[in-house]
């Protein structure tokens, strides 16, 4: 039995990594294999016993950013997220959330895409725009959302769109934690704004920052696209993880051939 919970309680004995590759280029691997993949766990690596490279449903939470100027560059963003609903399939979900100095969820996840649609068409430009952006805290509470969702084997992802200049955030264990417990990739779609640093908390749940340049359109497909197309390993826990005290957090590391980038979460914590 394969469990997609990132805290790990007694008796279970896999541990399931998600990876994202990408060459030199930016361009996602499709084509690789086992072998080409190391797993480490606390440094010590590690047999790896399931692979497979699926395209399973996909649960995305669509979290806009509605601080500093985000209203003027809606128009074009609404758009662009348009047409990236071609790039959903018909067993995937999706919710809606937004969020500044606090989130509220607009719509929980729902495979109805119209509803989707007119979530973000009427109901976030309804919003109040301005004021800090607290990521974060918001990715958090998305985070909890999915926690409160039954297991399954639905990948399970946050979209943040925001253009960041309003950013106002700092590394956050809890927030760390709460995405790996919940098994979701936090990646960001970065609007009108110089490249920048990839935030921790997004490469710590393996996720990306996709600037969106003179195509959103294409920057929001591809940004789902790299959430769907990820390769799953499941490796056994170590012994002395089992033994370990509740709270203690555990490193992942997975490698690939030089010249490559991995996007997988980077550790766990006991519970």
């Amino acid at each position: 039995m394969f469990f997609q919970d990132a805290v790990f309680r007694s008796g279970v004995s896999l541990v399931r990594v998600d990876a994202a590759v990408s060459d030199a280029s930016g361009r996602i691997l499709t084509d690789l294999k086992k072998e080409d993949f190391r797993i480490f766990d606390d440094g010590v690596p590690q047999p790896i016993l399931q692979f497979s490279f699926e395209e399973e449903p996909l649960d995305v939470v669509l979290l806009f950013d509605t601080g500093g100027d985000m209203k003027s560059k809606f128009l074009p963003l609404i758009r662009a997220v348009e047409l990236g609903f071609h790039e959903l399939k018909r067993d995937d979900r999706a919710a809606v959330m937004v969020y500044s100095g606090v989130s509220v969820q607009l719509l929980p996840l729902t495979p109805d895409f119209a509803a989707v649609n007119d979530a973000i068409l009427l109901q976030v430009l309804k919003q109040r725009f301005g004021g800090s952006s607290k990521l974060v805290a918001a990715a958090d509470d998305a985070a909890r959302k999915f926690q409160a969702q039954p297991s399954s084997q639905r990948r399970r992802a946050i979209l943040v769109i925001t253009d960041k200049t309003a950013a106002k955030n700092s590394p956050n264990d809890q927030a760390i934690h709460d995405l790996w417990r919940a098994d979701a990739v936090l990646s960001e779609l970065i609007l009108d704004h110089p490249p920048q640093p990839t935030d921790t908390v997004v490469e710590q749940t393996g996720g990306a920052t996709i600037p969106a340049g003179a195509d959103p359109g294409g920057a929001f497909i591809e940004s789902l696209r790299r959430l769907r197309r990820r390769y799953t390993l499941y490796y056994a826990m170590p012994p002395d993880a089992k033994k370990a005290a509740p709270g203690t957090q555990r490193t992942i590391r997975v490698e690939v051939r030089p010249g490559t980038h991995v996007f997988a979460r980077k550790g766990y914590r006991i519970a």
